[in-house]
C-alpha cells in the first residue's frame, strides 16, 4: 500500500515537473495549447448537456441552452485563441487601473494620510504596465506557473525520498 502511495507521488511530481519545464521553454505554445484545451473542455460539456436532453429525457430546455452556450464558447475560444491571448492582459490592465483610481480618490476624499495613496498608485501603476505590455506580462506569468510546478514537483520528490 505505501509503495503504490508513493509510487503515484512520485509519478505526479515527474509530471508537474516536466510540465513545469515546459511551461518555463515554450511558454506562448503552453498558453495557446491551454486555450484550445478549454476550448475542446467546452464541447466536452455541450456534449454532456445534449446526452442529459436526449438520451436520459431530461426535457429541461435550459439544458439545451447550456449546451449551445458551451458550444459558442468553444468555437470562440479555439477560433478567436489569438486575440483572446493578447486582449485579456490588456482587460486586467485597464481593470487594474480602474480600480486604482476608485482608490486614489477614495483616499483623497476620505482626508487619508499620504501613505494611504501608495496601494492606489501602486494599482495604477501595475494596470498600466500590464495593459501596455500586455504579451511580456503574461510570458513572465506562464514562466512563473512553471517555475512553481517545478519547485512543486522538487519538494514532493524531497518528501518522498525522506518517506523512503
Amino acid at each position: 500500500m505505501i509503495r503504490q502511495f508513493i509510487r503515484n507521488k512520485t509519478v505526479i511530481a515527474v509530471i508537474s515537473i516536466l510540465t513545469g519545464i515546459y511551461l518555463m521553454i515554450a511558454r506562448t505554445h503552453a498558453t495557446s495549447m491551454l486555450l484550445r484545451m478549454i476550448g475542446y473542455a467546452l464541447f466536452v460539456a455541450a456534449a454532456g448537456y445534449l446526452v442529459l436532453y436526449f438520451v436520459r429525457g431530461d426535457r429541461d430546455p435550459i439544458k439545451l441552452q447550456y449546451a449551445g452556450g458551451a458550444a459558442l464558447l468553444g468555437v470562440l475560444v479555439r477560433v478567436l485563441a489569438p486575440t483572446i491571448l493578447n486582449l485579456l492582459p490588456v482587460l486586467l490592465g485597464l481593470a487594474l487601473i480602474v480600480a486604482g483610481a476608485v482608490n486614489l480618490v477614495g483616499a483623497r476624499s476620505e482626508n487619508m494620510p499620504k501613505s494611504a495613496w501608495v496601494g492606489p498608485i501602486l494599482t495604477l501603476v501595475l494596470g498600466a504596465v500590464i495593459m501596455f505590455h500586455p504579451g511580456t506580462v503574461l510570458s513572465t506569468v506562464i514562466f512563473l506557473a512553471g517555475a512553481a510546478l517545478v519547485l512543486n514537483g522538487l519538494t514532493e520528490l524531497d518528501l518522498i525520498r525522506r518517506l523512503w
